[in-house]
């Protein structure tokens, strides 16, 4: 029995130190070579080239037919010493297995640092596939090739600002007053312009006053103040978008007598100034996700207008002549936008009596711009810019003139990205709060204006349709215009038109006041019955599709 032990024990032992020289061996493989390994292979390259050099050395100073003996025997002798080395080093480690020594390598030391081959880890996997992803995108940009990253049309924050100001003011009051219940103030009318390093503020301080008069009525009276004002914003210019945020943080007021009350008001105005601007941005995975405007098309096209006008009054001389683009209106059909608008000129010219003269032209004009990508249904943005304005006076009466105009024409399409934040430009995105569809049923009847004995058709469409974010829900106000084709008791048809107001609440968790909203309506289904020849019962389903969103800073996307 002992003697089966042993044998066993020694069985155990010589697997054991199978598998310990299997592993060195693997090592060995997969690890990156060391000094001393790179010494020795260099060195046996060097003995090679020796053993090379002296074997051609031979065949040289010897008769045919002895070269290739001399190389049979010098490379039989080479093999035998590494036959002989690797016996050797198998038998010391095989010994040392067999007295349970553990077997060390004498440069195992030295490689501490190198790198190994190991699997990845799985939850890295993604973080590398980005990472590649973004080597091999800059890449082809630094080559010059295309990159099928999204472009998106968003507003870069160039700067922002705050100022504070107090307004007082001195109002008699219409009746006597015992004392001042209230006062409410707030900020309308509010109009700013954007220039150079500058935002103008301007706006009406409009309060209602409510006081106890002497009567013990509560009387109420109105006092509008206008305000004006500017904040430095460096990096403002002109033609950049800005938002201007009022805010009433006190009002103090003070009864000086019965009819005499003197009030100040403390203002502050925060404004946000933004360069809409399109940028080719890095997409991300997973969530947040932004709804952003992005790019279908882009295109531009001149427009030269040519007209003759024939001016009031006779004149010498032509002073100067200004031009500005207004009521444009687009269409987005297949691959093109049609642009419809009016040229607006200013003519000043000196008369033929040496006084100056104004006069007012207005010219409409209409063109397309070949934009692919563009199809009906999406956003379109059109920037107008006056290039040149040329003119000759041919007479004292006749002027002709001609004016450049260049379209630029950004098409987009809303959609919801996720953005991948690197080193760049800081943005302002819409971050998606959540989404809900809410439908109802609207019934009206409707009194038709003649004998009717068919209705023929109905179109609806929704017009002024509004929605306001409340706690957890969004509050959906609009109108259904509405438009009866039917065929009276005389065979004729006719156009009845109505309008019908609707409101209505969706539920969407995680809304709250101060978000914004975005809604799609759809009317799914317009259903007529025609309850006498005077009385018509109309059934229209709606459904709108509600997304609430905040608006946040996205810091830097970058601009490829």
């Amino acid at each position: 029995m002992a003697e089966l032990i042993a044998f066993a024990a020694i069985i155990v032992v010589i697997v054991a130190c199978s598998l310990f020289i299997v592993r060195l061996r693997m090592k060995d493989r997969l690890r990156a070579p060391n000094n001393t390994e790179k010494s020795f292979f260099a060195q046996q390259e060097t003995d090679k080239t020796n053993d090379a050099e002296s074997i051609m050395e031979v065949c040289r100073s010897n008769k045919e037919g002895v070269c290739s003996h001399v190389t049979t025997e010098k490379l039989e002798e080479k093999g035998q010493e590494k036959q002989d080395q690797t016996l050797e080093g198998k038998s010391e480690i095989q010994a040392a297995c067999e007295r349970g020594q553990e077997v060390k390598r004498e440069d195992e030391e030295d490689s501490e640092g190198e790198e190994y081959y190991r699997e990845p880890i799985e939850d890295n996997e993604i973080q590398q596939e980005e990472e590649k992803g973004l080597t091999d995108i800059f890449e082809k940009k630094q080559k010059g090739e295309d990159i099928m990253d999204p472009l998106i049309q968003v507003p870069v924050l160039v700067g922002e600002g705050s100022i504070q100001k107090m307004v007082e003011s001195t109002v008699t009051l219409a009746n006597p007053a015992v004392k001042v219940r209230e006062i409410r103030a707030r900020v309308d009318d509010l109009r700013t312009e954007v220039i150079q390093d500058k935002v103008i503020i301007q706006g009406m301080l409009h309060k209602q006053i409510f006081y106890v008069g002497t009567d013990a009525v509560i009387h109420h009276q109105t006092e509008i103040i206008p305000v004006s004002y500017f904040m430095d914003i460096s990096g403002a210019a002109p033609g950049m978008n800005v938002t201007v945020t009022p805010t009433i943080e006190h009002i103090a007021y003070t009864l000086l007598d019965q009819n005499t009350l003197h009030q100040k008001v403390i203002l502050v105005f925060n404004a946000v100034v933004t360069d809409t601007q399109v940028l080719n941005v890095l997409p991300g995975v997973g969530t947040p996700l932004y709804y952003v405007p992005q790019v279908a098309g882009q295109g531009s096209q001149q427009l030269i207008v040519e007209t003759t006008v024939q001016l009031t009054n006779p004149a010498q001389k032509v002073d100067e002549i200004t031009a500005t683009v207004k009521d444009i209106t687009t269409d987005v059909i297949t691959d093109k936008v049609v642009i419809q608008g009016v040229l607006h000129k200013q003519i000043f010219y000196v008369g033929t009596d040496n006084v100056e003269y104004h006069q007012a032209e207005d010219v409409p004009f209409s063109l397309f711009v070949d934009t692919t990508g563009a199809a009906p249904g999406m956003n379109v943005q059109v920037q107008p810019v006056i290039e040149s304005i040329n003119y000759t006076l041919e007479n004292e009466t006749t002027l002709q003139q001609k004016v450049v105009i260049q379209f630029s024409v950004t098409v987009t399409q809303n959609t919801k990205l996720n953005l991948l934040p690197i080193t760049g430009k800081t943005i302002l995105v819409e971050e998606v709060v959540g989404e809900a569809t809410g439908q109802t049923l609207l019934q009206d009847i409707v009194t038709m204006e003649r004998p009717t004995q068919k209705i023929r058709n109905i179109d609806a469409t929704v017009t002024d349709i509004s929605c306001q974010v409340i706690t957890n829900k969004v509050i959906i106000q609009g109108t259904i215009h509405k438009q009866i084709f039917y065929i009276g008791t005389d065979n004729i048809e006719y156009e009845q038109g109505e309008d019908v107001n609707f409101s209505f609440f969706v539920d969407l968790t995680g809304a709250a006041p101060g978000m914004n909203c975005t809604s799609v309506p759809t009317i799914e289904s317009v259903i007529p019955e025609l309850l006498s020849e005077t009385q018509l019962l109309q059934k229209v389903v709606l459904k709108v599709d509600i997304l609430v969103t905040s608006t946040v800073r996205l810091g830097e996307i970058p601009s490829i």
